[in-house]
C-alpha cells in the first residue's frame, strides 16, 4: 500500500471551487489524487480549474469539472446522479467530499416561512441525501471508500435559529448512512468560523462583527482558514477505520 493513501484515488468534490472545498481539492491533487470539482457557477468552476492547473502544472489531466446546481429541488436527484456518473467515467469513485452550501436566510423566526428553511435544506440536507442514495452505484464498495459531509459548530453552539437545525440533521443523517452504506465509510466535518466566500457574502457589518467575535472566543486567538479545515477531510479519507464520526475543527470554541 502506498504511504500516501490518496495516490491515484478518484475524488469527487461537490462544492470544490472555493473555500474549504477548494482547499481540499488542492491538497488532494498535490497528494496524487484524480479529482472532479463541481459548483453551480460556471465562472467559479472555470476559475478553480485554472487555479488548480497553475498549482500543479504537471497534473492538469487529473482535474475534471462539471457545473452542478443543487438549488433546484425537483431536479436534484437527476443532477446528483449525472455528476456521480460523470466523475466515475474513468474509474469508480473512491471518495466524495460534500462541502456545498448556501447562506442561511437572515430572517427572524417570527417572520420565517417553510420556504426559508427549504432553501437551506435543499442544498445542504437533501443534496447530501441524494449523494448517499446514488453514490454507492458509482463507488468502490470498500472500507477504503468514503463520503464526507459538512455540518458546523452551530449544531452544538447556536447563535441563530436555523443553522443548528440543519447541522444537527446532517450529523444525524451521517450516522444512519454509516450503518446503511457500510463498508463505505460516512463521516462529517464540523468546522467552526472559517473565512470563506460564504462569509464574504454576508452584510459587511455582520461579517466584520462575526470575525472579531470569533477571534475573541477562539482559544487559538484567530479564526479558521480553509487550509486548516481541509486537513480534517483529508484525514477522514485516509483513516480506513473511522466511520460514523463527527470531526470538529473550531479553535476550541466549545471550551471558551
Amino acid at each position: 500500500m502506498s504511504a500516501n493513501r490518496l495516490v491515484n484515488k478518484n475524488i469527487l468534490l461537490i462544492g470544490g471551487t472555493s473555500g474549504i472545498g477548494f482547499a481540499v481539492a488542492k491538497e488532494a491533487l498535490a497528494s496524487g489524487a484524480n479529482i472532479t470539482i463541481s459548483s453551480s457557477s460556471k465562472e467559479k468552476v472555470s476559475q478553480a480549474v485554472q487555479n488548480l492547473q497553475a498549482s500543479k502544472p504537471t497534473r492538469t489531466s487529473s482535474i475534471r469539472s462539471q457545473v452542478t446546481d443543487l438549488s433546484i429541488r425537483e431536479n436534484l436527484e437527476n443532477t446528483i446522479e449525472s455528476l456521480l456518473k460523470f466523475s466515475a467515467e474513468i474509474s469508480p469513485i473512491d471518495h466524495v467530499v460534500f462541502t456545498a452550501g448556501n447562506v442561511p436566510p437572515l430572517v427572524p423566526l417570527p417572520e420565517a416561512t417553510f420556504d426559508h428553511a427549504e432553501a437551506f435544506l435543499t442544498v445542504r440536507f437533501f443534496g447530501a441525501m441524494a449523494v448517499a442514495k446514488y453514490a454507492p452505484r458509482y463507488m468502490n464498495p470498500s472500507k477504503s471508500s468514503s463520503i464526507t459531509l459538512t455540518s458546523g459548530s452551530q449544531s452544538q453552539k447556536p447563535t441563530s435559529w436555523l443553522p443548528p437545525a440543519i447541522g444537527g440533521a446532517i450529523e444525524g443523517l451521517m450516522k444512519g448512512l454509516a450503518v446503511t452504506l457500510s463498508p463505505i465509510r460516512v463521516n462529517v466535518v464540523s468546522p467552526g468560523f472559517v473565512l470563506t466566500g460564504l462569509i464574504d457574502r454576508l452584510p459587511e457589518e455582520m461579517r466584520n462583527g462575526l470575525i472579531e467575535k470569533s477571534r475573541e472566543k477562539s482559544l487559538t486567538k484567530d479564526i479558521g482558514y480553509p487550509e486548516d479545515a481541509a486537513e480534517a477531510y483529508l484525514y477522514l479519507m485516509k483513516d480506513y477505520f473511522v466511520t460514523g464520526a463527527t470531526i470538529t475543527t473550531n479553535g476550541g470554541v466549545f471550551l471558551a
